[in-house]
């Protein structure tokens, strides 16, 4: 039983916190930063299910090792992706607020030479991640569900930077890909 209320409890806190945003998003009318954090809802709420639920064997895992392998391999990219994108805006994005994710600048350096939408790019793929790690019905739904968030994401925000940065941003874009790190390597 303590498992069931604790997380619930886990659940409550990250849609209260990401709700918040969410609102805030709504209000503002910047529908990236929605997106975004109904993925983050949805991504930690499938860590938080599987933590405390799928642990205890409450539904059925798959199990198939070679999976959950690549699984756990996916982490490595998906944190230097996001963790990456959050390091280059918070040092070169010049942001006006203390959201830094709030640029005032053009950033087309480090990981952004690479994929021109980095974080949401990390964070789909921590969400094939614990698909793959855990293995349920519920993680395949709610990954999707995160992954899909995290894509319109990606989609509203390069709109929002055209019209923020203009065709400076149409040529950044033209060169860069948003998620297709490989087409960009292969340059």
């Amino acid at each position: 039983m303590y498992r069931y209320i604790l997380c619930v409890s886990i659940c409550t806190v990250i849609w209260i916190v990401n709700g918040i945003c969410i609102i805030e998003g709504i209000k503002k009318q910047i529908l990236s930063e929605t997106y975004t954090h109904i993925g983050l809802s949805i991504f930690f709420t499938l860590l938080a299910i599987e933590l405390t639920l799928g642990s205890a064997e409450a539904w059925m895992h798959f199990n198939i090792l070679w999976l959950k392998v690549i699984g756990w391999v996916l982490y490595i990219p998906s944190a230097f992706l996001t963790f990456g994108s959050l390091i280059t805006l918070k040092h070169k994005g010049k942001p006006e607020t203390h959201d830094f994710t709030s640029t005032t600048t053009l950033i087309n350096t480090g990981i952004y030479r690479i994929v021109s939408q980095p974080m949401t790019l990390g964070m789909a793929i921590w969400s094939i991640a614990l698909i793959l790690v855990f293995q349920s019905i519920i993680s395949i739904i709610l990954g999707i569900a995160s992954t899909f968030c995290f894509w319109m994401g990606a989609k509203k925000e390069t709109e929002k930077n055209i019209k923020k940065f203009g065709d400076t941003y149409k040529e950044y874009i033209n060169k860069v890909p948003m998620w297709n790190v490989f087409k960009r390597l292969r340059k």
